[in-house]
């Protein structure tokens, strides 16, 4: 009887424990609005990326310029000035060598024309190359020995850079000075007048002309155009006279 009774409890229990019967699954709810719900499988699927290119190797260096390249390079904006030419510089006479005692022969054909000049015009020969002047009574040969250079030159005076009057004006200072240190035999640089209206050596004439006016002729016993070494046509050879010294009466 006990056995029927613990029978009955078992199968009374078994039926109790029977589980349910599952629920049906509940269907799958999705969004309103995924616009990137295919973006995954699209990436999974999609080919692997492309390798990034190579980089370029580097330009060889351009080779440094050299100066001239520099120079042209600083020069190319360069632009000439406009202006007038510039005249090219007159050559400078060439500066005498200087001798303080004539020769002795010299000095007597000059003390001779010191004795025999006299009063009167100065025998006066001028052309645009050569000019020479005398007083009356100094004989060729004194005149030719001058030319050829035969006396020596004791002092001279350069007038480039003087006007007309302030010339003339140191002209006559100079042989004044030169006779009163008992110089014989001077030279007057004047030029060659390349820088005078139509080229006419203006101060080389006017020279000539003051040479033989009053106020120097006696002074001056003869003048003429010098060698090419000591200036040629841009330059005189004066000859003086002798002076005797203060207190002496007048010139020799």
């Amino acid at each position: 009887m006990a056995a029927s009774r613990a029978g009955r409890y078992h199968g009374a229990m078994a039926k109790k424990k029977k589980s349910p019967p599952p629920k049906p699954a509940a269907p799958k709810q999705t969004p309103f609005h995924a616009p990137f719900a295919g973006l995954k499988g699209a990436l999974t699927q999609a080919a692997p990326p492309a390798p990034p290119p190579q980089p370029a190797p580097p330009p060889e260096p351009e080779p440094e310029p050299g100066e001239e390249d520099l120079f042209a390079q600083a020069m190319a904006a360069v632009r000439p000035l406009a202006c007038k030419p510039v005249l090219e510089p007159q050559p400078e006479a060439p500066r005498p060598r200087l001798v303080q005692a004539p020769s002795e022969d010299l000095e007597v054909l000059a003390q001779l024309a010191d004795l025999v000049s006299g009063g009167g015009e100065f025998d006066l020969r001028f052309s645009d190359e050569y000019v020479r002047g005398a007083r009356p009574g100094v004989g060729p040969e004194l005149c030719e020995r001058l030319a050829r250079g035969e006396f020596p030159v004791q002092d001279y005076l350069d007038l480039h850079g003087l006007g007309h009057d302030e010339a003339l004006a140191a002209v006559e200072d100079f042989l004044v000075q030169s006779i009163a240190k008992g110089l014989r035999h001077v030279l007057i640089v004047h030029g060659r007048g390349a820088g005078s209206p139509n080229g006419v050596p203006v101060l080389k004439n006017a020279l000539a002309q003051r040479l033989t006016h009053k106020r120097l002729q006696k002074r001056v016993l003869a003048f003429c155009t010098a060698r090419a070494v000591d200036g040629g046509v841009g330059a005189m050879y004066v000859l003086l006279r002798k002076w005797r010294g203060p207190g002496a009466p007048g010139w020799a």
